[in-house]
């Protein structure tokens, strides 16, 4: 018994009524929309008819649904009844920002916690250091309290 090939370019994902919520933005205004399903190429969004009177042949609309922004552009149209169309977008260009974490601060990255990170307590030891040499007492017996105080002036601008 041999394996058949299965013919279909791509395979749709349904999506649950209570995550459907997506906006649809055309010409400038946003609407309410529900994602019905999605694929690797598209999504299917159902709106009003009254919005999707607003989407005219190759009109570019912009898709923000579940945390993804998409420039996207009619593929099919099919109005179900009197109140609402099944509109076939395909995925043209991808516009969701993303944000870099830097190593500058250190609560860019979510699942970092500032009290065990490395740097943080790399900065912690600089810091004690610091505040020991510092001191008036070990600074002038050590010989660095001159040092110190002519940074401090240098950096006050005296």
């Amino acid at each position: 018994m041999g394996c058949s090939s299965n013919a279909r370019k791509e395979y749709r994902c349904c999506i649950a009524a209570e995550n459907s919520a997506g906006k649809l933005k055309i010409a400038g205004k946003q609407y309410n929309a529900c994602v019905l399903n999605t694929s690797a190429t598209g999504y299917r969004v159902r709106v009003p008819n009254s919005v999707a009177k607003r989407v005219r042949g190759r009109r570019v609309c912009v898709l923000d649904f579940a945390g993804e922004q998409w420039e996207v552009e009619v593929k099919s149209r099919f109005t179900a009844d009197s109140q609402f169309t099944d509109i076939g977008f395909t995925r043209t260009k991808e516009l969701t920002r993303y944000t870099i974490p830097t190593s500058w601060s250190f609560c860019s990255c979510p699942n970092l916690n500032l009290y065990s990170d490395p740097a943080f307590l790399g900065f912690l030891v600089l810091a004690f250091l610091t505040a020991v040499v510092c001191l008036p007492g070990i600074g002038d017996s050590l010989g660095t309290a001159p040092r110190v105080k002519t940074a401090i002036q240098s950096f006050m601008g005296d």
